[in-house]
């Protein structure tokens, strides 16, 4: 394999890995979490250049749908923040009855 095919396959495996992530994320309430990202053993590649050009489009278009994942776990996370907040409240109450409105 020649230096411009391993450049290549490099940053196919690369850019795989992140698809396969956000794959993930985006459909993570019907997918188990039990196993790590393949992203969080990333560290930066080691490829010997820059991304070829015809990857330049597809990564933009990554970057972006990752934005809008991150978007999305942020509100996921506030939104947990506040039922765990209304559990916790209910929990510590005085031992009476607690009913908790999950509609409202």
């Amino acid at each position: 394999m020649g230096d411009h095919e391993a450049l290549h396959e490099s940053w196919r495996v690369i850019i795989e890995d992140l698809e396969t992530d956000l794959a993930r994320l985006q459909s993570a309430p019907h997918v188990p979490m039990d196993e790590p990202m393949l992203s969080a053993r990333w560290s930066p590649p080691a490829v010997a250049g820059p991304l070829p050009d015809e990857y330049a489009i597809h990564v933009r278009d990554l970057i972006a749908r990752q934005r809008d994942a991150v978007t999305r776990l942020e509100e996921a996370r506030r939104v947990t923040g506040e039922h765990l907040s209304a559990v916790r409240a209910a929990a510590s109450s005085t031992g009476e009855a607690v009913y908790l409105d999950v509609e409202g």
